[in-house]
């Protein structure tokens, strides 16, 4: 029986945990891998028992990329011509749109190289904790091709548009150390406890109030491309609709009985 491209682990506490399972191929994106992503975050809005997705990868790497095995996009597997409609055009970012529109914070957890289309599917997470073997860069310079999988849209909201353009220009690979001081990554730790040190941080999330995380999540990706006004409004708006709540009613009644909160995400 052949093993799925994305092997999926949900546990008893609410951790979606997503493998892209091609070491052999060093984890390059493959369709099953762009569908298995896809469905995940799609399921996020249907099924309540996830509370949180982490991302990581078998073998050595987290993802080399897009799978190059036959030639690539210049090797004769370029996009048709004549793309017209707003689906097409996204391409390869339907996975990357719908992972910004999921439901659950994404956390990746970076156990070796993320580069190119890899570097991409890590910047889609919400926090990234990075085994000291990490290493990630943009590369496509490299290739004599400009970026796709969102790096051009999150890498300046990360570094800064100047720091981006360094980075996309030169195409280098950053290590571990480099990707903190940068703050590509949230943490650095040692390889052998990364998973454990990601799950227990994904689990606390997943302790948490599940609606308030999904509001919140929506209230920073809305935030980066609108003026204050109108995210003061989407504050607002997001807020009287959580107020409303048994999650909210329940963490005001544990604050005054000092004790910890029990979110149901009602």
């Amino acid at each position: 029986m052949t093993e799925p491209d994305v092997i999926r682990e949900l546990t008893d506490d609410g951790v979606l945990v997503l493998t892209l399972n091609r070491p052999a191929a060093m984890n390059a994106l493959s369709a099953g891998i762009g569908r298995g992503l896809l469905e995940a975050a799609q399921e996020t809005k249907s099924n309540d028992a996830i509370r949180v997705m982490v991302i990581t990868g078998n073998g050595r790497e987290f993802c080399a990329g897009a799978d190059l095995s036959d030639g690539g996009p210049a090797g004769g597997g370029g996009a048709p011509a004549g793309r017209s409609t707003v689906t097409d055009k996204l391409g390869v970012g339907t996975f990357v749109m719908a992972l910004a529109e999921a439901n659950v914070p994404v956390i990746g957890a970076i156990n070796g190289a993320a580069v190119g289309a890899g570097f991409g599917l890590a910047l889609c997470c919400d926090i990234r904790i990075a085994s000291e073997q990490a290493r990630m860069g943009s590369v496509f310079i490299k290739r004599g091709v400009s970026s796709d999988y969102g790096v051009s849209w999150w890498l300046p909201r990360l570094v800064g548009p100047a720091k981006a353009f360094e980075l996309l220009y030169s195409g280098d690979i950053m290590d571990a150390p480099r990707l903190l001081e940068l703050g590509l990554v949230n943490r650095v730790v040692p390889h052998e406890s990364l998973m454990a040190e990601t799950m227990a941080y994904a689990r606390m999330i997943a302790s948490g109030p599940p609606l308030a995380y999904t509001y919140t999540r929506r209230n920073v990706m809305n935030s980066v491309d609108t003026g204050l006004r109108a995210q003061l409004e989407t504050e607002w708006t997001f807020q009287t609709e959580l107020l409303q709540t048994e999650d909210a009613r329940e963490g005001f009644r544990a604050f005054a009985e000092r004790r910890a909160p029990k979110f149901e995400g009602r």
